[in-house]
């Protein structure tokens, strides 16, 4: 019985040792494939193949789980284009890696026609920071739609996804 519990210990060393949980990113660069075990007193304790190495906090910069694939939030031709409808009017938009949660109202008391391009800036609680219209794509330059569409593009929301970069770039086209 004990030979088999000290068994079982060994191979869940041997596990831990061959594959790394985590990534620690140095500021020198230097990329560690590790498993982390304990901060203390601003040391990071980690093991490498199975001995233990104490790195200053101070050293670190990042610390990503091994599945991790790095995404740095700019605007991408990757991202899905998906159309959702406000009333009678098709809004699409095109963010990785993001699903519309609130879908804004979009009206025009005008005859006025034509695309608007917004590129927006989306934290990562899927709040809109900024919205710039009239991007690449856009078809019309007429201030009254591109301030219609800015208010839409302002009052949309997108699920929360705490993986994601700080901010996260995408655009959201409305055709009046």
């Amino acid at each position: 019985m004990i030979r088999q519990i000290i068994l079982i210990i060994a191979f869940c060393f041997i596990t831990v040792s061959t594959i790394g949980q985590h990534f620690v990113i140095l500021k020198s660069g230097k990329k560690i494939e590790c498993v982390v075990n304990a901060l203390n007193n601003d040391t990071l304790e980690i093991y490498v193949d199975m001995m233990l190495q104490k790195v200053p906090l101070i050293e670190v910069t990042s610390i990503y789980f091994a599945q991790h694939v790095e995404y740095d939030g700019k605007l991408t031709e990757k991202a899905e284009t998906i159309s959702v409808k406000s009333g009678t009017y098709t809004i699409q938009y095109k963010i990785k890696n993001r699903k519309m949660t609130t879908i804004p109202p979009v009206s025009n008391a005008t005859e006025k026609k034509g695309r608007v391009v917004v590129k927006v800036t989306i934290d990562r609680y899927g709040n809109v920071m900024k919205a710039e219209p009239g991007y690449i794509g856009s078809t019309t330059t007429d201030k009254y739609l591109l301030t219609k569409a800015m208010t839409v593009a302002k009052a949309a929301r997108f699920d929360i996804v705490m993986t994601d970069p700080l901010s996260v770039e995408g655009i959201i086209i409305i055709n009046y």
